[in-house]
């Protein structure tokens, strides 16, 4: 029994341009670094991950990935999140027979915790656990079970996209809150918000 966790990350020294206001190109570059860092050693204290798949176009975030010990993909043609995480999703079924989530690379106070009571909703397939963003509309992080079960439809009110996806599919829907989860760093409103809090990633 396998559950994979597929990780999106854009390349560093683009990723985060909403925050261009705010900070230089070389500041969103360390702070992507940060992100994605945090996120691996997240996942990797969490026993019910078995593997982890990092999905990107970024050759030295794939680098860096692989000398972690986790498992890679590259992104390629058209850089879109939802093409590239369904054809991972379709590599990781034939090893991931308990379903795979997604966990974006911005989520600066995931813990450990956090991801273990998320996946401690599981049931039995088919089902989709969504935890949203802290409005409310996105989608923070997603489990689905069986792996291929949803085309992902991420971007704006993903929440009730993925939501209507999996009931026309007859999955079980679960939605999560959980205000770590749900605080994701995208725009100046979230940096100020984690900078009040003493949480900015160091």
């Amino acid at each position: 029994m396998s559950l994979w966790a597929i990780v999106p990350v854009k390349p560093i020294r683009r990723g985060k341009s909403r925050l261009s206001e705010i900070l230089s190109e070389e500041e969103r570059a360390k702070l992507n670094h940060q992100l994605f860092i945090h996120t691996i050693e997240v996942l990797k204290q969490v026993e019910a991950v078995s593997e982890i798949l990092v999905v990107s176009r970024d050759s030295d975030v794939l680098t860096e990935a692989r000398e972690l010990d986790v498992r890679t993909v590259t992104e390629n043609g058209t850089p879109e999140l939802n093409p590239a995480l369904f054809r991972a999703s379709l590599f990781s079924k034939a090893f991931s027979t308990e379903g795979v989530m997604i966990v974006p690379a911005d989520l600066p106070l995931l813990t450990p915790d956090d991801v273990e009571a998320f996946l401690g909703m599981r049931s039995q397939a088919p089902e989709v656990i969504i935890a949203p963003d802290r409005h409310g509309k996105g989608t923070n992080m997603l489990f689905a079970n069986p792996a291929d079960i949803l085309t992902f439809s991420y971007g704006d009110d993903s929440l009730a996209r993925h939501s209507e996806l999996a009931k026309a599919k007859g999955a079980h829907l679960i939605v999560v809150e959980n205000e770590r989860i749900g605080l994701d760093l995208d725009i100046p409103a979230d940096y100020d918000l984690l900078k009040a809090r003493n949480c900015l990633p160091v």
